[in-house]
């Protein structure tokens, strides 16, 4: 508790430092280098950079490509007078929000004409949002006429008009609006957001682009639905969220980490503002600190970053600081997880009755006399005949999770800083509070312009430190084997003795998870340091010189004190003798470099804009570590010299890795219109020998903005289809990564004890496989087509995408293979294969946004489906190679080869006239309630050689999302639905029912009393049995019986917040925010799995492993 206070202290102080130390800006300024821009173009760069926007008549401004400028942060109001020079225009700053555009000289003699010719009246009135906040420097412009005003600062406007004039209303980011003014006096308009979104900035490889200008696949996730997910792990909270990116959780625990794919690959790249980082360091980043985030799709966006991008790019930029005073903000988020499905089981005196109906069935004596199972009820025997329910003598009923975060903001005209912290302290349902992972994030981020000579430096440093600690146990290794205790340990054992201590007994979870039962913690601590340096070159306009460089450093302990906590027998309290303690120490340690090196240039010509980059990127790692163990611990001390010498074991290693890359990219667009864009790396990696290590991949695109076209104005100017976007891609990348380190150099493994000389060990090396000094880079291909659209005044909008990619000639040797010379005796030379993997499919985005009076709301849904083969796979055995029915090849996913099952049988007769029944196990027998299989070779046997390519692979083959969000008058709601399809789960184990032997309890819980009987033939189950051999095993082969389609649907994620700010806290000016609300993850699930007791996402389909969470979550965030 000191320590906490400690750190609030320090971090208050420096809070407090920063805030001391933070500048207030008067102006606004912004970098802007034009050539031939519209007008309408530098308002857009303006607006980009500052918090203003702009109003004005559309009327007034031309689209004239007349103005260049170069100035690096330079004022608004100086860019501004540049701008409008030789235009009959002028410009007001309303406030630190708005600037209404006008025209310069009034033409009152046009005014009076039309007073003398016709009346005249007043109208005035209130222009306001969708939440009925005035809007600002809105303009009002008599419809066919020069007359116009703007909105003052409390949205009000007065303007004299013509008898039955139509008003046009007009804002920035907003839709314009016509209303006919009829008699006069008071008109309010209420406006309506825009929601086109063409200018949003979306980072793509190693620059950015706007919406309007992206031609590759690129989706964004909505960083702001992150930030009070109550996760502890930024990558659960993403599934959903993104089309092509598919997600699927490995079951629940402390900071578990599920897999990420994007369009069904593998692993995807993570880059966090622009360097490489890895996927422990995404998944540990702060959500408060995310700007945004892409997902990078095809090879058009992908291609720059080299080999270690085939699979896709998570593409990350952290927030920076923002010119103007200092902003303080604070979130708080705590939360309680407990599992999203877990039937509860049943007690020991029905599972009791349910074991002598199962002995009955199969001819034989009841097991539990009604004495016993009187027993179980009373407690009378309790050593005997316990009714033990271990989730409850082992686990709280829920989880808790802490979250603080707190961001220091702000800025002058030539300064920004960002500082955040944040903390988490996250809790398992054991009831010992041994298990946790507690983490704190630090991030500091810097920015500076050195106004005489046009230099921006840049300066960022972020970490972590992280803590993850559970109970050990020799027979526990992990959440498997201590929840498959938990599961399916028999009630009638206790659990603890008379004295409540952990009782005598294998496998006991209650002393598994005590705190005396030795633990498992690993420490890993991380620091990130980046220089950058930005010159923008004065010869030339839109050249610039960026070099930057990043720095990696990480140190991880792992201490595992194997000790087993004491056992006691039923009346005692003095422990039981185990086995002496064992200590392991293992520690790792390494730094990588970074470093960049680009020339940068865009301009634009006219109706010709180009832009692109050259440069160089060098990458190298290195890395140590080192391990040691002692045994037979005489004392309790987890230190590593009380052990015995004589059980002394140690060893370390050392590696290091290294990369380069010389990346060219070219960009070109012909008045908003077609586009083109092509990117070349040449790669080299130090998996290959000298001469082998450089390859060369290329990428390109295409695109065309159909509504740009004359042809396709008239459906644009009636609002049938506002935007719609053609693209094509091709790209190669180069892989490496089936190479293996080294393979091209002959290799001797070091065996410290090999050899005893004159009694003594000694060591000696073994030669490995045979060098493959030809290796070199092989490829994947990928094509993209697709389309994105926007209609109906951009309400409707969406995009789709089709994909496919092929990778050849993998690096594999040729053992186990057809062709294999089993005269060498070690593993053939790696070669490149003839082998070929496929992988196509398709990804769909369909969304709806408008506004209803003040409630705004936005639903959109997503989807994604791949599948994927081998057209040829090299790397098979030679008895897959063989077997038709079992090979992949040519084949799509399936879940695995096994029994087709035909059923159950119906009576004797049914079992004697079947063809084939289980063979090798004549003492079994079949009767009715048993599954028939399918003698799919006709053999008249059920063997092995009758399995066939069944189900579907146990991996999503598809993944959709539909987003909902909400908000009203500071009100905010968000939901979303998320699920799976073409995925299989093979039931198995105790969610199976099965067991093999005579007195155990084979029913745990209610549904599976869902068994076959002659009063039940269509039951979930076959026929309950004491004994599982007594058919032979019969119905538990590998079948398709067993196959459950694993497609779900689920809430994943559920937030409602109000802002207090809004109406309640509005006069307190020093509170810019005060939110509260409540959130959720995984509220609901729906799926056929959970008739098994199953999450569908669960990583065990036999039950076990730690369960898939339900959270629900208090949050509160506050700005200052």
């Amino acid at each position: 508790m000191k320590v906490t206070q400690q750190v609030k202290y320090h971090v208050l102080v420096l809070l407090l430092c920063f805030c001391s130390m933070a500048l207030y800006a008067q102006n606004q300024t912004v970098n802007i280098n034009v050539k031939n821009a519209t007008l309408r173009q530098v308002f857009a760069l303006i607006e980009k950079q500052t918090t203003y926007r702009f109003s004005y008549p559309s009327a007034a401004i031309d689209d004239r490509h007349d103005i260049s400028i170069q100035q690096s942060k330079a004022t608004v109001a100086a860019v501004l007078n540049k701008a409008l020079t030789n235009r009959n225009l002028s410009y007001r700053i309303i406030s630190d929000k708005s600037i209404a555009i006008s025209e310069k000289h009034a033409r009152t003699a046009e005014v009076v004409q039309s007073t003398n010719q016709g009346g005249r009246k007043h109208v005035s009135g209130v222009i306001t949002d969708n939440n009925g906040e005035p809007v600002i420097g809105a303009s009002i412009v008599e419809k066919g006429t020069k007359n116009a005003t703007v909105t003052d600062i409390d949205g009000k406007y007065s303007i004299t008009v013509a008898d039955g004039a139509v008003l046009q209303v007009t804002y920035v980011g907003f839709v314009a609006q016509e209303l006919r003014t009829g008699k006069g006096g008071s008109l309010n308009v209420q406006m309506e957001e825009d929601l086109k979104g063409l200018d949003e900035v979306v980072v793509v490889g190693y620059g950015s682009s706007t919406r309007r200008d992206l031609i590759a696949s690129v989706s964004t996730v909505k960083t702001d639905q992150l930030a009070n997910i109550p996760t502890a792990n930024l990558a659960q909270g993403l599934a959903g969220r993104s089309p092509g990116m598919i997600i699927k959780a490995n079951g629940g625990g402390v900071n578990a980490m599920p897999n990420i794919s994007i369009r069904g690959g593998g692993t995807p790249l993570y880059v966090i503002d622009g360097v490489v980082r890895s996927e422990q360091d995404f998944a540990n980043l702060s959500s408060d600190d995310i700007e945004s985030m892409s997902i990078l799709k095809d090879a058009s966006a992908t291609a720059v970053y080299g080999s270690r991008a085939t699979n896709g790019i998570v593409q990350v930029t952290t927030k920076q600081g923002k010119q103007g005073k200092a902003l303080v903000e604070y979130d708080f988020n705590y939360s309680l997880a407990q599992p999203s499905t877990w039937p509860e089981p049943m007690n020991s005196y029905e599972r009791a009755e349910y074991a002598n109906i199962a002995r009955k069935n199969d001819g034989l004596n009841e097991v539990y006399s009604a004495e016993a199972i009187q027993s179980m009820r009373d407690g009378s025997q309790p050593q005997t005949y316990n009714n033990t329910n271990w989730r409850k003598l082992v686990l709280n009923d829920w989880a808790p999770q802490t979250k603080h975060a707190v961001r220091l903001t702000g800025g002058s005209e030539n300064h920004h800083y960002y500082a955040s912290l944040g903390h988490i302290n996250q809790n398992s349902l054991y009831k010992h509070d041994n298990h946790y992972m507690k983490r704190t994030n630090f991030r500091l981020a810097e920015s500076s312009l050195i106004k005489s000579i046009n230099l921006e430096v840049n300066a960022a440093l972020d970490g972590y430190v992280q803590i993850n600690t559970h109970p050990y146990s020799s027979t526990a290794s992990g959440y498997y084997h201590i929840f498959s205790h938990i599961n399916d340990k028999s009630p009638l054992s206790p659990g603890v003795n008379l004295y409540g201590l952990p009782y005598n007994l294998n496998d006991n979870p209650v002393a598994e998870t005590a705190p005396d039962n030795g633990y498992n913690r690993t420490k890993l601590n991380v620091i990130n340091g980046k220089g950058e340096l930005v010159w923008h070159m004065p010869w030339v306009d839109g050249l610039k010189v960026r070099v930057a460089s990043n720095y990696r450093y990480y140190s991880s302990t792992n201490k595992q004190w194997r000790k087993d906590s004491p056992k006691y027998d039923w009346d005692s309290k003095e422990p039981l003798v185990g086995n002496k303690p064992l200590l392991y120490h293992n520690s790792a340690t390494g730094y990588a470099f970074t470093n960049q090196a680009f020339v940068e240039y865009a301009h634009g010509f006219g109706l010709h804009r180009v832009s692109g980059l050259a440069g160089f990127e060098q990458y190298y790692e290195k890395g140590e570590n080192y391990w040691a163990q002692r045994e037979n611990y005489e004392f309790n001390i987890d230190q590593m010299s009380v052990g015995s010498a004589n059980t002394m074991k140690n060893d370390g290693s050392e590696s290091e890795l290294g990369r380069a890359a010389w990346i060219a990219q070219a960009k070109y667009n012909y008045a908003n219109k077609y586009y083109a864009e092509a990117s070349l790396r040449y790669d080299g990696s130090d998996y290959f020998a000298p001469g082998k290590r450089w390859g060369a991949f290329f990428s390109g695109s295409l695109g065309w903005v159909v509504t740009e076209e004359k042809f396709m104005q008239p459906l644009v100017e009636k609002n049938i289809l506002n935007s719609l976007k053609l693209r094509a891609s091709y790209g190669e990348t180069g892989l490496d990564s089936s190479a293996g380190r080294f393979a091209y150099l002959t290799a001797y493994t070091l065996n410290p004890q090999s050899y005893v000389v004159n009694g003594e060990y000694a060591a000696g090396f073994t030669e490995g496989n045979l060098a493959s000094p030809d290796l070199t880079w092989y490829t994947t291909k990928q094509t993209d087509f697709g389309f994105d659209f926007a209609s109906l005044n951009n309400r409707l909008y969406g995009q789709f995408d089709y994909f496919y990619y092929s990778t050849k000639g993998y690096l594999v040797s040729p053992s186990g293979q057809s062709y294999l010379n089993t005269a060498l005796g070690v593993a053939m030379p790696k070669v490149k294969s003839r082998s070929e993997f496929r992988r196509a499919g398709f990804e769909v985005q369909l969304g709806w946004r408008s506004n209803i009076g003040a409630l705004k709301y936005d639903i959109s849904a997503n989807y994604t489906f791949f599948d994927q083969l081998w057209a040829l796979d090299e790397s098979e055995a030679e008895t897959s190679y063989m077997n038709p029915y079992i090979r992949s090849q040519q084949q799509k996913g399936y879940y695995g080869t096994m029994l087709h099952n035909l059923g159950y049988y119906t009576s004797a007769d049914d079992v004697y006239n079947s063809v084939g029944i289980v063979s090798s196990y004549n003492s079994g027998y079949m009767t009715a309630g048993d599954i028939k299989y399918h003698d799919a070779n006709g053999d008249g046997r059920i063997t092995n050689d009758d399995m066939r390519r069944l189900g579907k692979n146990s991996y999503p083959r598809g993944q959709f999302g539909v987003n909902i969000n909400l908000s009203y008058k500071g009100f905010s709601l968000g939901a979303l639905f998320q699920g799976s399809t073409s995925f299989d789960m093979y039931i198995s184990g105790s969610a199976a029912m099965q067991t093999g032997q005579a007195g155990s309890l084979p029913v745990i819980y209610d549904y599976q009393t869902d068994y076959w009987t002659p009063s039940n033939t269509g039951g979930q189950y076959p026929r309950l049995m004491s004994n599982t051999g007594l058919n032979a095993n019969n119905n538990y082969q590998t079948s398709d019986f067993w196959l459950v389609n694993g497609a779900y649907l689920r809430m994943k994620d559920f937030q409602l917040a109000y802002d207090l700010k809004y109406s309640l806290l509005k006069r307190i000016t020093w509170l810019s925010k005060i939110r509260v609300g409540i959130s959720g993850q995984n509220i609901f699930t729906i799926s056929k799995s959970t008739k098994y007791g199953l999450d569908p996402e669960n990583s065990s389909t036999v039950g076990y492993g730690y369960p898939v969470e339900r959270t629900i979550a208090f949050t509160l965030n506050l700005g200052f």
